[in-house]
This record gives structure tokens, sequence and C-alpha cells, in this order.
């Protein structure tokens, strides 16, 4: 069985054709970076794979490749994050696209398998999300001969990436987009905290004030969801394992709690981490009846789910994104989007102007890849912090904000990470 998406029906491709119009009137930068480059089509010699979100955001980046002069060929790569209007209406326009909403784990993985063999002779570029293009064209080498660099823009993958740089897997180079200030602030503070409290508050219907909400994972997104909770007046408890990110969270002043203790009396518990089995049977053991778990984290594992089963009697879906769990003591706990991203399967995933700075990020990175990826070489390459401070006054002209202009002396040290605070700081997860 193949995923590709062939003949969608008008409908379909008509509402992905409005919901990409409703992202591009709300992301600027990546409009301008499409105004620069449709008349001298820079990819016109390569073949992109694509292992992104399929949002709608996801498509105005496809529709700015492929006006660039790349063919292109794209999935999801996830169980529950493809929207499939949008899928349609970028079949619809000659873009390859491979996955569903609604797959399971194994299906993911043969749409990406196909999404890599898109083409007679294999991508030249990969455009990433967590590692699967990647990792299945280091698994299989000789399905993409012609492949001469990456781009990957999640922590857990570049953390991936780096692990086999190290290990001497990595035989292309691969451009970090994720540890940049304009990503890690923006999109996964600002966007990825909105869009879990939204998919939270829409999967559920509850209200926030009052609940008492753990957040599990203080980087850059458990810090977003746990500000947006609290905004909301949730009583925000926070559990991490880094001491670092503890420091930061009990400074911002949330409670730091051991899971054991922070889920007792928990209304919510939310994973932000990116690992698997952050939430495992002996915390379930301490959740009281009615908790919601969910999680935001990238990885769908991060809640054990067979430990869940185990302690399952019998199950009922309550509400279209809910699943209730009755356990065999009595308790009944509700699972989110079945342990998957709450925030882009019960809602739309982060706000389009967002991702207009994030794949500003990754756009930028392929043209500069397709103009000289020959001249790095295989491991792992970060992005020059003038290219940080470039997208961040892109997106300042866009929103109409002035600041002054630094003075040389000034910009140097702004670009050059030695000033706390500055674009060039490297701040953790």
């Amino acid at each position: 069985m193949s995923f590709r998406v062939t003949r969608p029906p008008a409908e379909l491709v008509e509402l992905g054709r409005a919901a990409l119009d409703v992202a591009r009137d709300q992301m600027p930068v990546l409009a301008g970076i499409r105004s620069e480059v449709a008349g001298t089509r820079p990819l016109q010699a390569q073949r992109v794979a694509g292992c992104v979100h399929l949002t709608k955001e996801t498509g105005v980046l496809v529709e700015l490749l492929v006006a660039a002069g790349a063919e292109v060929a794209w999935t999801g790569g996830d169980e529950v994050s493809t929207q499939d209007e949008v899928a349609a209406a970028l079949a619809a326009e000659g873009v390859e696209v491979f996955g569903r909403r609604g797959m399971t784990t194994a299906e993911v993985e043969q749409a990406v398998t196909e999404t890599l063999g898109a083409f007679q002779d294999g991508p030249t570029l990969l455009v990433d999300n967590g590692t699967r293009l990647i990792e299945a064209a280091l698994s299989a080498p000789g399905t993409v001969p012609r492949l001469v660099a990456a781009t990957e823009k999640t922590t857990e993958g570049c953390r991936r990436v780096r692990e086999w740089a190290e290990q001497g897997r990595l035989r292309f180079p691969v451009v970090n987009v994720n540890d940049l200030v304009t990503k890690w602030e923006v999109d996964n503070t600002y966007g990825t905290g909105q869009s879990t409290v939204d998919g939270i508050v829409r999967a559920t219907g509850v209200l926030l004030a009052g609940k008492r909400f753990v957040v599990v994972g203080f980087g850059q997104v458990g810090r977003g969801v746990a500000l947006r909770a609290r905004g909301m007046g949730a009583r925000v408890v926070v559990c991490c394992r880094s001491a670092r990110t503890a420091v930061r969270a009990r400074l911002a002043g949330f409670p730091v709690l051991p899971p054991h203790e922070a889920l007792v009396g928990a209304d919510i518990v939310c994973t932000a981490t990116g690992y698997p089995d952050v939430l495992t049977g002996e915390h379930l053991d301490a959740l009281p009846g009615g908790a919601v778990l969910c999680n935001t984290g990238h990885s769908v594992t991060e809640i054990n789910l067979a430990d869940l089963a185990e302690r399952t009697r019998e199950t009922k879906r309550i509400r279209p994104h809910v699943q209730r769990h009755i356990l065999h003591d009595g308790r009944h706990v509700d699972l989110l989007s079945g342990g998957g991203l709450i925030n882009l399967d019960a809602a739309e995933g982060n706000p389009s102007e967002v991702m207009d700075i994030t794949f500003a990020n990754q756009a930028l990175a392929v043209l500069d890849l397709a103009a000289g990826a020959d001249r790095l070489a295989p491991g792992v390459h970060e992005v020059p912090a003038e290219r940080d401070e470039d997208v961040a006054r892109r997106k300042l002209a866009a929103m109409a904000v002035r600041i002054d202009a630094p003075t040389p002396e000034q910009l140097e040290v702004l670009t050059s990470g030695g000033h706390p605070g500055s674009l060039g700081e490297r701040s953790g997860p």
C-alpha cells in the first residue's frame, strides 16, 4: 500500500488552498524570500525531500521551495499532524505528498521511506524535523546517491545528529536550524506554548483557572506551556531532571517537585521533553482519578502507553480527542490525542506568524546549501548568528517595528555570542 496522495477530491483541494491563503497572508518574511528567489530560481537543479508536520504553514514553505525551482517530495512525519486538505492542495500543484492524518507509527515510517524514494536518483537535499529522513538516509545510503546535505530543526533531532557525527556515522553535512534564538524563543516558547494550551482547551473544554497543571520539562517548550497555563489561572507545577532548568523554573516563580509528588492531586499533566518514557507506570499510579494526560514533546512515546494499557480495564472515546482509560482500581484518566502532539492534533499547531520566522531560517538554510554545500564537511554546522539577526530584522520590518541600528562594533558583539542576551547566545533546552 502506498501513502502517496493521488487524485484528491476537488472540495478537499479547495479547502487546502483556502487554508494556504490564510497562512500566506500571515507569513510576510517567507513572502519576501519567495519574491527574492522566484525570478532566479536558485533551486532549479535540486530535489528536496521534506519531513515536517504538514500544516498550512509548512505548505507555504513548500510553495517557496517550488517557486525557487526545486522538485519537492514531502511527508508530515508523525501520526497526527498532517492536515489532509493541505496535502491535497499541494498534491494538486504537483508536489509529491505522502501520508495522511491518523496514521500508525509503522505507516509513518513507510511514508518516510516513500518520500525518500520519490525521485529517480534520490533527493539532493533533506529538510527534516526529528531526523526520520536523515536516519533513513544513513541506514540506506544506496537510496540517496546524490544527497549533498540536510537541515534539522528539533532539539532532540539535533542531539541525535551530533551523536551520529561523533560516532563517525554522519556522511553529509547537516545544518542545525534549531539552536537559534529566533527559533527557540519564538517558535518553542511562544508558539508551542500557546498552541499546546489551545489544544488542551479545545480537546477537553475544561476551565484552566484553579486547576493543578503539571508541566514535565522546562526547556523552551515547557516554559512556554507553563507561562501560558499560568496566564489562564492554572496552578502550575514543574518537574525536570536538569538542575539548570530547575533553577530557571524556580526563579520564574514555579514550584518545582519530583513527579511522584507533583502528580498527587494533578488535574492536568503535560509532557514537554522530547524523551521517551517520561511518564511510566509508577507515575500513573500516583495520579488521582479524573486526571488529564497529554504530550507536546516531539516523541509520541513520552507517555508509556504500554504501562497505561496494563492498568486499563476498558476505554471509552468521550470526545473526539479524548480517550478515557478506566483503570483496574476504579480510577479513570483521560488521554488526549493518543499521547501524540496535542497542539497539532486537537489544535492547529503554532500560529502562522510564529512559523514565518522558523521557516524563514529553514528556507534560507536550504538556499545556502544549494549554493555551497560542497564547501561543508560532513558533520553538524551551525547557522551564523548574523543570519539569526537578519531573520529577526526581517520580522521586525514586517511588523513595522523600528529599533536603533547598531554600530559595526556593537553588531560584532551582538553576533559573536559574547554578550549575554544577544542573538548570538545559545541558551540550553
